[in-house]
């Protein structure tokens, strides 16, 4: 004997939670995603360009060299000084 499908249409009608839950996730999802691949992609693109040009890439290695040279310069100042390094940090 062959049964009738029950009728599921009631059940299937949105609800406000459902679509809370639907545009909450898919959007975090999205901006997960997109976040990432336009992260992946952005640094794929500057390593490209970085590497590319010899005369960039020394320029910019220069001046990180300088920049943390700086750095360890104040840093030991203000060690000579008595001064806590921790302090400055928190």
């Amino acid at each position: 004997m062959i049964e009738p499908v029950p009728d599921i249409a009631p059940l299937l009608r949105p609800t406000t939670l459902g679509d809370f839950a639907t545009y909450l996730f898919f959007s975090a999802g999205g901006l997960f995603i997109g976040g990432e691949t336009g992260l992946l992609t952005g640094s794929y693109a500057a390593n490209r360009t970085l590497t590319r040009d010899s005369d960039t890439k020394r320029r910019i290695e220069a001046a990180f060299r300088r920049f943390r040279a700086d750095v360890l310069r104040r840093e030991a100042e203000r060690l000579d000084g008595g001064e806590s390094v921790l302090a400055k940090m928190f």
